[in-house]
Protein backbone atom coordinates (compact mmCIF):
# COMPACT_ATOMS: atom_id res chain seq x y z
CA UNK A 1 0.00 0.00 0.00
CA UNK A 2 1.33 3.43 -0.93
CA UNK A 3 1.62 6.27 1.56
CA UNK A 4 -0.87 9.10 1.64
CA UNK A 5 -0.53 12.39 3.48
CA UNK A 6 -3.90 13.83 4.45
CA UNK A 7 -4.36 17.50 5.28
CA UNK A 8 -6.87 20.27 4.85
CA UNK A 9 -6.49 22.35 1.72
CA UNK A 10 -5.35 25.96 1.98
CA UNK A 11 -6.25 28.84 -0.32
CA UNK A 12 -2.88 28.30 -2.04
CA UNK A 13 -4.29 24.92 -3.17
CA UNK A 14 -7.51 26.26 -4.72
CA UNK A 15 -6.42 26.05 -8.38
CA UNK A 16 -4.91 22.59 -7.83
CA UNK A 17 -8.17 21.44 -6.22
CA UNK A 18 -10.23 22.68 -9.16
CA UNK A 19 -7.79 20.96 -11.54
CA UNK A 20 -7.99 17.73 -9.50
CA UNK A 21 -11.79 17.57 -9.78
CA UNK A 22 -11.65 18.39 -13.52
CA UNK A 23 -9.21 15.48 -14.01
CA UNK A 24 -11.45 13.25 -11.92
CA UNK A 25 -14.45 14.02 -14.12
CA UNK A 26 -12.46 13.50 -17.33
CA UNK A 27 -10.72 10.30 -16.25
CA UNK A 28 -13.84 8.62 -14.85
CA UNK A 29 -16.20 9.55 -17.69
CA UNK A 30 -17.49 6.50 -19.53
CA UNK A 31 -15.95 4.00 -17.10
CA UNK A 32 -17.71 1.60 -14.74
CA UNK A 33 -16.99 4.13 -11.99
CA UNK A 34 -18.22 7.23 -13.82
CA UNK A 35 -19.12 9.77 -11.12
CA UNK A 36 -21.54 11.55 -13.52
CA UNK A 37 -20.23 14.93 -12.42
CA UNK A 38 -20.01 17.90 -14.76
CA UNK A 39 -17.30 20.56 -15.02
CA UNK A 40 -18.09 23.59 -12.83
CA UNK A 41 -21.56 22.19 -12.12
CA UNK A 42 -20.81 19.45 -9.59
CA UNK A 43 -18.66 20.14 -7.85
CA UNK A 44 -18.81 23.79 -8.87
CA UNK A 45 -15.75 26.00 -8.68
CA UNK A 46 -17.62 28.25 -6.23
CA UNK A 47 -18.38 25.26 -3.97
CA UNK A 48 -14.75 24.12 -4.07
CA UNK A 49 -13.41 27.64 -3.36
CA UNK A 50 -15.83 28.09 -0.45
CA UNK A 51 -14.95 24.65 0.93
CA UNK A 52 -11.24 25.48 0.85
CA UNK A 53 -11.78 28.92 2.41
CA UNK A 54 -13.80 27.45 5.31
CA UNK A 55 -11.35 24.61 5.94
CA UNK A 56 -13.81 21.93 4.81
CA UNK A 57 -11.79 20.39 1.96
CA UNK A 58 -9.41 17.51 2.68
CA UNK A 59 -6.58 16.50 0.36
CA UNK A 60 -4.87 13.16 0.05
CA UNK A 61 -1.35 13.79 -1.25
CA UNK A 62 0.41 10.78 -2.78
CA UNK A 63 4.13 10.05 -2.42
CA UNK A 64 4.67 11.62 -5.86
CA UNK A 65 3.41 14.96 -4.47
CA UNK A 66 0.19 14.97 -6.49
CA UNK A 67 -3.34 15.22 -5.17
CA UNK A 68 -4.58 11.63 -5.33
CA UNK A 69 -7.87 12.06 -3.49
CA UNK A 70 -10.09 14.71 -1.97
CA UNK A 71 -13.37 15.22 -0.16
CA UNK A 72 -15.40 17.92 1.56
CA UNK A 73 -16.97 17.83 5.03
CA UNK A 74 -19.16 20.90 5.43
CA UNK A 75 -22.13 21.66 7.66
CA UNK A 76 -24.82 22.24 5.01
CA UNK A 77 -27.22 19.37 4.28
CA UNK A 78 -28.98 19.22 0.93
CA UNK A 79 -32.73 19.67 0.71
CA UNK A 80 -34.19 16.31 1.69
CA UNK A 81 -31.82 15.53 4.55
CA UNK A 82 -34.43 16.84 7.00
CA UNK A 83 -36.78 13.97 6.02
CA UNK A 84 -34.29 11.23 6.84
CA UNK A 85 -34.81 9.37 10.15
CA UNK A 86 -31.28 10.01 11.37
CA UNK A 87 -30.24 8.07 14.46
CA UNK A 88 -28.19 10.89 15.98
CA UNK A 89 -30.09 13.99 17.09
CA UNK A 90 -28.21 17.17 16.23
CA UNK A 91 -28.82 20.88 16.01
CA UNK A 92 -27.62 23.04 13.10
CA UNK A 93 -23.89 22.71 12.57
CA UNK A 94 -23.42 19.59 14.73
CA UNK A 95 -23.36 17.15 11.81
CA UNK A 96 -20.75 17.11 9.08
CA UNK A 97 -21.95 16.40 5.57
CA UNK A 98 -19.48 14.52 3.36
CA UNK A 99 -19.41 15.57 -0.31
CA UNK A 100 -17.39 14.99 -3.47
CA UNK A 101 -15.34 11.99 -2.32
CA UNK A 102 -12.91 11.31 -5.16
CA UNK A 103 -9.75 9.36 -5.95
CA UNK A 104 -8.08 9.60 -9.34
CA UNK A 105 -8.05 6.27 -11.22
CA UNK A 106 -4.23 6.10 -11.22
CA UNK A 107 -4.39 5.78 -7.43
CA UNK A 108 -7.26 3.28 -7.15
CA UNK A 109 -6.55 0.16 -5.13
CA UNK A 110 -4.23 1.83 -2.63
CA UNK A 111 -6.81 2.41 0.12
CA UNK A 112 -6.61 6.18 -0.33
CA UNK A 113 -10.37 6.78 -0.10
CA UNK A 114 -10.42 4.87 3.18
CA UNK A 115 -7.42 6.79 4.57
CA UNK A 116 -8.96 10.09 3.55
CA UNK A 117 -12.30 9.20 5.14
CA UNK A 118 -10.60 7.99 8.34
CA UNK A 119 -8.76 11.32 8.63
CA UNK A 120 -11.99 13.24 8.04
CA UNK A 121 -13.73 11.16 10.71
CA UNK A 122 -10.94 11.77 13.25
CA UNK A 123 -10.86 15.51 12.53
CA UNK A 124 -14.66 15.77 12.72
CA UNK A 125 -14.60 14.09 16.14
CA UNK A 126 -11.84 16.44 17.31
CA UNK A 127 -13.89 19.42 16.08
CA UNK A 128 -16.84 18.28 18.23
CA UNK A 129 -19.24 17.15 15.53
CA UNK A 130 -21.82 14.59 16.68
CA UNK A 131 -22.28 12.74 13.37
CA UNK A 132 -21.11 12.48 9.79
CA UNK A 133 -23.73 12.07 7.09
CA UNK A 134 -23.56 11.50 3.37
CA UNK A 135 -25.54 10.37 0.38
CA UNK A 136 -24.61 8.25 -2.59
CA UNK A 137 -26.28 6.82 -5.65
CA UNK A 138 -28.27 3.68 -4.90
CA UNK A 139 -26.25 1.64 -7.41
CA UNK A 140 -22.85 2.81 -6.15
CA UNK A 141 -22.09 -0.50 -4.46
CA UNK A 142 -18.37 0.23 -4.25
CA UNK A 143 -18.85 3.29 -2.06
CA UNK A 144 -21.51 1.54 0.04
CA UNK A 145 -18.95 -1.10 1.00
CA UNK A 146 -16.37 1.51 1.97
CA UNK A 147 -18.77 3.51 4.10
CA UNK A 148 -20.09 0.42 5.87
CA UNK A 149 -16.53 -0.77 6.64
CA UNK A 150 -15.90 2.64 8.21
CA UNK A 151 -18.92 2.21 10.50
CA UNK A 152 -21.54 4.20 8.62
CA UNK A 153 -25.10 2.85 8.67
CA UNK A 154 -27.31 2.98 5.59
CA UNK A 155 -30.51 4.54 6.96
CA UNK A 156 -32.45 4.11 3.71
CA UNK A 157 -33.21 5.61 0.32
CA UNK A 158 -34.72 9.09 0.22
CA UNK A 159 -35.34 11.88 -2.30
CA UNK A 160 -32.67 14.59 -2.11
CA UNK A 161 -32.49 17.77 -4.18
CA UNK A 162 -29.29 19.11 -5.73
CA UNK A 163 -29.21 22.04 -8.14
CA UNK A 164 -27.31 20.05 -10.75
CA UNK A 165 -29.27 16.78 -10.44
CA UNK A 166 -32.74 17.85 -9.44
CA UNK A 167 -34.50 15.49 -7.02
CA UNK A 168 -32.94 12.03 -7.00
CA UNK A 169 -33.33 8.93 -4.85
CA UNK A 170 -30.14 8.48 -2.84
CA UNK A 171 -28.94 6.10 -0.15
CA UNK A 172 -28.31 7.99 3.07
CA UNK A 173 -25.50 7.04 5.45
CA UNK A 174 -24.70 8.19 8.98
CA UNK A 175 -21.80 7.67 11.38
CA UNK A 176 -22.25 8.63 15.05
CA UNK A 177 -19.19 10.42 16.38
Amino acid sequence: MANLTVRKATTANTDAVIDFYARMIDEMAGTDFDVLWKHDVHPSHAFLRESVEHGYLYLGIAEDGNIASALVVDRTPADGYQQVPWRVTVTDGEAGIVHAVATLPAYHGNGFARELMEAAIATSRAEGLKALRLDTFVDNVRSHGLYEKLGFTNVGTFPVFYDDLGTVQLDMFELPL
